[in-house]
């Protein structure tokens, strides 16, 4: 989920709406406090007013599994008892960011915070902003009974490959979820269980589409139409994360804000000249799967 903001909080009532608008379009879950959804600008007790907002706007209807990243495993757990109040599902957790440890260190802490939380826990795996977590330490950590599943965000096939070989050794049930767009079908094809994408927050029904479609048996569909959401998945890429991804939600009628860093007139400009462009291409798509 993208977060979006007013006054330098997250706004709320815009939060309520987008909720509205991805359960309509056929989301299974709800990711908020991601790093698409700027997590890494929110401070503790907006986290949990996010998860709290999420959880109560859901109602029930789709599980929500709440981010819970910190640079330290106490405020990890913390976050993780506080979205289990607030009725959350689970809780998902990339590594430590900013600070660099080996893999041993790693599963420790995914190990510490596992071990302390009640909700069921799914691994993120996401080298473009905290150390990579390799196919074996995953398969180790599959083991734990409070963790069961990862979103690898990683775009490594081979790594994925070797994830979706060794983890069902340790836990038959462990999900291995693309968190890679462009990667959706080819990850299905090779037993993924599904994705965790900012595309899903953009554009949920093509992203389901691709995924019922699969289920379905019409694969040559389904890559089709994975095909044909490449240019737009591309197009959101191209700016600096996540600010093509807000770009396409306020394009589908959810303004998400102000910025929370000031932008240079030299991205204001890439943002204008991509914004016809990637409109056309969403209308595009969207035409297509009617």
């Amino acid at each position: 989920m993208l977060t979006p903001w007013k006054a330098g909080q997250p706004d709320m009532d815009m939060l309520r709406k987008i909720v509205d608008f991805q359960i309509a379009a056929g989301l299974s879950a709800l990711f908020p406090v991601s790093s698409v959804g700027e997590a890494g600008y929110m401070d503790v007790e907006q986290k949990r007013a996010v998860v709290e907002t999420v959880v109560e706007q859901t109602a029930g209807r789709v599980p929500v599994w709440a981010g819970i990243p910190a640079t330290t495993t106490d405020e990890s757990i913390a976050l993780a008892h506080a979205a289990e109040r607030a009725g959350a599902s689970g809780v998902v957790l990339m590594p430590p960011s900013f600070y660099h440890y080996d893999a041993a260190t790693l599963t420790t802490v995914f190990r510490q915070v596992a071990s302390a939380v009640n909700l069921p826990l799914c691994l993120y795996n996401i080298p473009f902003f905290a150390d990579p977590l390799n196919a074996e330490s995953v398969a180790e950590l599959a083991a734990h009974p409070n963790i069961v599943g990862i979103k690898d965000s990683s775009g490594d096939a081979v790594g994925m490959m070797k994830m979706l070989s060794c983890c069902p050794r340790e836990d038959a049930d462990f999900a291995v979820m693309t968190g890679r767009e462009e990667f959706f079908f080819s990850a299905l094809c090779a037993g993924a269980t599904g994705s965790v994408t900012a595309t899903a927050g953009v554009l949920p029904e093509v992203m389901r589409k691709i995924y019922d479609l699969f289920s379905e048996g019409k694969t040559e569909q389904s890559k089709a139409l994975q095909f044909a959401a490449l240019p737009v998945m591309s197009m959101m890429a191209s700016l600096p994360f996540p600010l093509g991804y807000k770009l396409g939600m306020s394009l589908r009628g959810f303004p998400l804000g102000e910025n929370k860093i000031p932008l240079s007139d030299e991205i204001k400009q890439k943002i204008d000249d991509l914004s016809f462009s990637l409109n056309k291409e969403i209308t595009s798509l969207l035409t297509l799967i009617k």
